[in-house]
């Protein structure tokens, strides 16, 4: 009862507004329809051979902009939790055909952070960000990477940077087969495919017969 007390006085102090254009909202995690179908994108990226040689296709949901960049960088940088409801709403919109698509595959991967910087941060925001997302579909989410070297941000890096810096940034854990294995690597963001190439490498190289990529968000090329 005081739970419920509480949240109404939340609620008329602090209405929920959409995280994009600001207008209120009904309840917290909801956008206004007009700035979620403009931050939705639901595509197969374009991106370069090298990529395609480890991992095909990448499929981003929604684009690195407005409200949802502003989102990723609060939950990333900020650890604001309350993002999370808002990066939910996104994600519960991939299409039908991709969820299809997804749900038979053999692993669903994380992109893990360095053990260092999960220390610092206190979490993976990955990890928030699909956990739930495969466990209502009934995919096997499994945390099955590691980060073996600490690496520069990848933000400021040039295309050329980014492969070096990511160069045998990966590995996979002990007592773990992924042969013959569909995996689907996860990941926040796509800009040149540098970190999903890398994981998926390793992948490969363990005998994985086909890793995909699903990210939030991406402002690549279709």
């Amino acid at each position: 009862m005081l739970n419920a007390i509480y949240e109404a006085v939340i609620q008329f102090l602090f209405p929920p507004r959409c995280p994009s254009c600001r207008a209120y909202v009904e309840k917290d995690g909801q956008w206004c329809e007009s700035c979620l179908s403009e931050i939705l994108r639901n595509k197969n990226l374009a991106y370069d051979a090298e990529v395609r040689r480890y991992i095909s296709p990448i499929v981003a949901v929604g684009k690195y902009d407005k409200g949802l960049k502003d989102l990723i960088h609060e939950l990333k940088y900020q650890n604001d939790f309350a993002a999370l409801p808002y990066i939910y709403t996104v994600l519960d919109r991939l299409d039908d055909e991709w969820q299809q698509f997804f749900a038979d595959f053999d692993y669903v991967i994380p992109v893990p952070l360095h053990a260092e910087k999960l220390k610092r941060r206190g979490f993976n925001q990955v990890d928030r960000i699909f956990s739930p997302w495969a466990k209502a579909h009934g995919l096997h989410y499994a945390d099955i990477l590691i980060r073996t070297k600490k690496t520069k941000s990848q933000y400021s890096l040039n295309p050329s940077e980014r492969s070096i810096n990511l160069h045998a940034a990966f590995a996979l854990k002990k007592d773990i087969s992924v042969a013959n294995a569909k995996c689907l690597l996860l990941d926040d963001i796509f800009t040149t495919g540098s970190t999903l190439k890398n994981c998926a490498k390793v992948l490969k190289e363990h005998g994985a017969r086909s890793v995909s990529g699903l990210v939030l968000a991406s402002n690549a090329d279709d």
